[in-house]
């Protein structure tokens, strides 16, 4: 049977265990209990916070700078979820910072992980909301869901792809591009000289071509050094003078004076006529005059080449009349 002296003992025993259990909380985590800190606000809005709970760590660039104290769903926007962060006061925590959702490992839990913030930019005030960015978590479930979006139409399509009627053509398909290609191979076959040759002269063909660009770009060298040689300058400059200088030149004097000269040739030219026409009868009467000269003459000689005597005699004037 316990006495009353040890039951004493005892109580003082658990007494002074408890103190020191208790002081020892004390000391510990008295400092981190009464020690202030900063509150701030995130916004969270139309995404899902699963595995996001009270106590959980808040870090920036990876140390842990101070913890979620409350989450709750926002009374005027319901879509909207406030989570409640208190961080250690000597945290510069800058207006263009931005809070991510981000995982803990593989274990399913979240933390939230401040990021970004300049030096240039101003100090974000406590009792403010910090920015909410967009976290690997989400920018992977977006993507997932069009991958998995992506995957049921291709499902779907390879589902109507595999039904009877399709199986059907597809085997069908088959069949005609085997034939096709063993149609293509025959053909093939029996016209593999033709065909030799034709490439023969399609390569004949090319280097004719080779030939000809090269023949080409020759020419069109020349044709630039004629267009920029010093020559042909010299020849445009010339005649930019000469057009200068005609088109100083009094031409329209120069016209008229032509014409003028035209209109007395032209006067000239029928004052002619006009003599020739005047002289005409004369000009008949002397080719008459002419002509019985020469029939004269004619006669004459005929009549020596047929008597040469008569030079030296003359006949009778009867016996040359009557011949």
């Amino acid at each position: 049977m316990v006495s009353r002296s040890q039951k004493i003992r005892l109580a003082i025993f658990l007494i002074v265990a408890l103190f020191i259990l208790l002081s020892s909380i004390i000391i510990i985590t008295g400092s981190r209990l009464f020690k202030k800190r900063s509150t701030y606000y995130i916004r969270y809005k139309e995404i899902s916070l699963t595995g996001l709970e009270i106590g959980s760590a808040v870090k920036y660039r990876g140390i842990r700078i101070g913890r979620i104290d409350d989450i709750y769903i926002d009374e005027k926007d319901i879509t909207s979820i406030i989570v409640e962060i208190t961080v250690e006061p000597k945290v510069p925590i800058k207006e263009d910072a931005e809070a991510i959702v981000t995982y803990v490992g593989i274990t399913g839990l979240k933390m939230i992980e401040l990021q970004g913030g300049t030096n240039e930019s101003k100090l974000l005030p406590p009792e403010s909301f910090i920015n909410s960015g967009q976290s690997i978590v989400d920018m992977i479930s977006g993507q997932a869901e069009v991958i998995t979006q992506k995957l049921e139409l291709i499902l779907n399509n390879i589902a109507e792809l595999t039904t009877v009627s399709r199986r059907q053509q597809l085997f069908r398909m088959i069949d005609n591009t085997s034939s096709t290609l063993e149609t293509f191979q025959t053909l093939l076959d029996t016209n593999q000289v033709t065909i030799y040759h034709t490439l023969k002269n399609v390569e004949r063909v090319t280097s004719h071509l080779d030939t000809l660009m090269i023949s080409s770009n020759l020419a069109v060298n020349d044709i630039r050094k004629i267009t920029n040689s010093p020559k042909l300058m010299s020849t445009i400059n010339n005649i930019e003078k000469i057009s200068a200088e005609l088109e100083q030149a009094k031409l329209s004097e120069l016209i008229d004076k032509l014409a003028s000269a035209v209109e007395q040739t032209n006067r000239t030219f029928t004052h002619l006529d006009l003599t020739i026409l005047k002289s005409r009868h004369d000009i008949l009467s002397s080719t008459e005059i002419l002509r019985e000269s020469l029939e004269y003459f004619n006669e004459f000689t005929r009549l020596i080449s047929e008597n040469p005597s008569l030079i030296l005699r003359s006949k009778p004037q009867e016996e040359i009349k009557g011949r």
